[in-house]
């Protein structure tokens, strides 16, 4: 009886965070639009303000070029910066031409340098592992 109980008081508690789940993640209204759709229906999505993040493609004094899911993206906004070993955050509007105007811009200098310092400690973790242990018969032993 006590077990039932608990049962039915989790599956409940599933069944509230499920319906909650399904009202947030997949209510539309709550996304901006995405590269794709942008892309598909100019028209419908502009004026939107939204937000992308890539790598910078190319530069000139009045607009910029940046990729956003490898999709090119003209954004009309002087005086960027290149970023140093990183990508560019831009808050936009968009344009009916494929094209947007950034309201403000951030670059993220050194963002990818946390990736060269993600495979040095994975590599150094390896060297640290196998100079401990070692394999032997499809099973870890004791490198003695």
């Amino acid at each position: 009886m006590k077990l039932s109980t608990k049962i039915i008081g989790y599956c409940f508690l599933l069944a509230v965070f499920l319906l909650l789940s399904y009202e947030f993640y997949l209510s539309k209204s709550y996304y901006p639009a995405t590269i794709g759709e942008f892309i598909s229906s100019p028209a419908q999505h502009e004026g939107t303000e939204t937000e992308f993040t890539g790598p910078l493609i190319n530069l000139s004094e009045t607009y910029f070029y940046m990729s956003v899911n490898q999709v090119p993206l003209k954004v009309y906004f002087s005086g960027q910066k290149s970023p140093k070993s990183g990508q560019i955050y831009a808050r936009v509007i968009l344009n009916r031409d494929l094209t947007a105007t950034a309201i403000e811009t951030h670059n993220m200098n050194y963002n990818y340098f946390k990736y060269y310092v993600s495979a040095f400690g994975f590599i150094l973790f390896l060297l640290i592992f196998f100079k401990e242990w070692k394999i032997k018969k499809l099973r870890f032993v004791e490198n003695a």
